[in-house]
């Protein structure tokens, strides 16, 4: 036996698809509805038990190999069992026994919203579904077949599965992987997966040697990239042609994935930390877009860039904050940083999409002046840098000094016990990008001053369970930076709480 599930948003939209295939008929399911508006209106009960749910929806496939059969109440204690076994304990459900196909099969569209409000938890379902139907095809004598699951997806990660459990909400990486096993249900040629993918509004990358060979794939969706790697074997450029059935033929496709690429919306470029060697910083990002100035949105609000200027902040900033020039000289190439005409740093903040979204200026106090940039007065970004594309562990810091400064710290360990990290400055809790440090299952809050983001920080452990305080103490890291400069003895530094760096 076969099983597939989704999960989706429309209740309606399910119930008159399943309802619609000539043939179709119910047979099983604790509702008293018999048509798709009546099953939908009693849908809308559960629903409304927990409005925070947008997928809502649980749809489930069960197939006979070819050549077996099953009476219709065999197949509605099938159903009954198979949806126990997945957790839906208190859940509205319906069976639908479809005859358009060769072989026998089912649909159960079901309620992920149990009748006490709480939420019926997908973490490992795929596998949970293939250990069900192992079982089931042993109870009923039906032929087995090899489980789908095995290493052709990466399970969600602990925060994904924390995030899915208390919402119902799919992770980003979950959306991706559902996606793609949607768009390639039909092995359809690269091209065509881009497009279908693009048109679900996830944006792909195809990368490419300088001689022409693809050497890679990742995908974009709600501001969130992932290499093909990340997401399964099944997922990468190679994957998806051995596992997925897509078709690829260099000659025949290459020209117009190129071009494919070129009308979608550009990726977010995230800052990539190279191989360190013995000067300990030499570079934090690879150049993905050639910048010779650098690249500040002008609005009547936001600081005009003087490039003669930046060599006097430039060593203001590295002779007060102790700051690598490697890392500052990176974050003027890279438009991220500047100085102004009245010879003050200039720290552009970005959507986690690349978007410029508000100034900051750095006082001779050392605080920060705010900048609104007229163009994108609702869109709420921060200053932010990631060492990887793909990112392991976030974090989250009180300014843009800071996030340098433990970029600056962390530059010193051994490489190999690093993990891929974004580094986030945040003023308050609209900045912080929950969707995605959900994904994530480290997330450090590293303020310098604990007593002034007491309510922040309160807010961040609501919001992300995962999530983990340690503090530098009044010194800040940048306080730490500078005392490492000096090298002081390790002992008589301040340690910071609980993190191993």
């Amino acid at each position: 036996m076969i099983g597939k599930h989704i999960k989706g948003k429309s209740f309606r939209g399910l119930l008159n698809y399943l309802f619609g295939k000539d043939g179709a008929r119910q047979i099983g399911g604790n509702m008293e509805g018999t048509n798709p508006r009546e099953l939908a209106a009693e849908f809308g009960i559960s629903r409304r038990l927990n409005p925070k749910v947008s997928r809502a929806i649980y749809h489930a496939s069960l197939s006979l190999a070819h050549k077996e059969s099953l009476d219709d109440d065999t197949w509605d204690e099938i159903a009954q069992k198979y949806l126990q076994a997945m957790g839906f304990d208190m859940n509205q459900y319906v069976v639908v026994r479809h005859t358009d196909r060769t072989h026998e099969h089912i649909h159960i569209a079901a309620s992920r919203i149990q009748l006490d409000g709480t939420t019926v938890s997908d973490s490992w379902d795929d596998r949970r579904s293939e250990a069900v139907i192992r079982k089931l095809e042993q109870e009923y004598n039906l032929q087995s077949v090899q489980p789908s699951w095995e290493k052709d997806k990466h399970s969600p990660s602990t925060g994904e599965r924390r995030h899915i459990a208390r919402t119902g909400e799919e992770s980003v990486r979950v959306k991706l992987q559902r996606s793609l096993d949607q768009a390639t249900h039909d092995h359809p040629t690269m091209p065509e997966l881009i497009e279908r993918t693009q048109q679900q509004g996830i944006n792909v990358r195809v990368g490419y040697t300088r001689t022409g060979i693809v050497k890679g794939i990742s995908y974009q969706l709600d501001g969130v990239a992932f290499s093909g790697t990340h997401l399964g074997k099944a997922y990468t450029f190679p994957g998806l042609q051995k596992h997925r059935g897509v078709n690829y033929s260099p000659k025949r496709d290459d020209k117009r994935i190129q071009k494919l690429m070129e009308q979608a919306v550009e990726n977010p470029t995230l800052a990539v930390l190279p191989k360190q060697d013995d000067k300990r910083i030499q570079k934090l990002m690879e150049q993905t877009v050639e910048n010779s100035t650098p690249a500040v949105t002008q609005t009547n609000s936001l600081p005009i860039p003087e490039p003669t200027n930046w060599e006097q902040i430039r060593l203001k900033l590295s002779q007060q904050y102790n700051l690598p020039n490697s890392l500052l000289t990176e974050l003027y190439e890279k438009g991220w940083l500047y100085a102004s005409q009245t010879g003050q740093a200039i720290f552009v903040e970005r959507t986690l999409d690349d978007l410029p979204t508000l100034a900051k200026q750095l006082e001779p106090t050392g605080n920060f002046t705010a900048i609104p940039l007229n163009s994108e007065p609702t869109k709420k970004g921060s200053f932010w840098i990631a060492t990887d594309a793909t990112v392991e562990r976030a974090v989250l810091l009180s300014d843009p000094i800071e996030v340098l400064s433990v970029i600056a710290l962390e530059s010193t360990v051994d490489k190999e016990k690093r993990k891929p990290t974004l580094y986030w400055s945040v003023d308050d809790s609209e900045q912080i990008p929950l969707e995605f440090l959900r994904a994530i299952d480290t997330v450090v809050i590293a303020f310098k001053d604990n007593e002034k983001f007491e309510n922040l920080i309160a807010e961040i452990l609501a919001e992300l369970p995962q999530s983990k305080q340690v503090s530098p103490g009044q010194i800040g890291w940048n306080g730490m930076l500078t005392l490492s400069k000096l090298q002081l003895r390790k002992s008589e530094l301040p340690q910071p709480q609980r993190w191993e760096l």
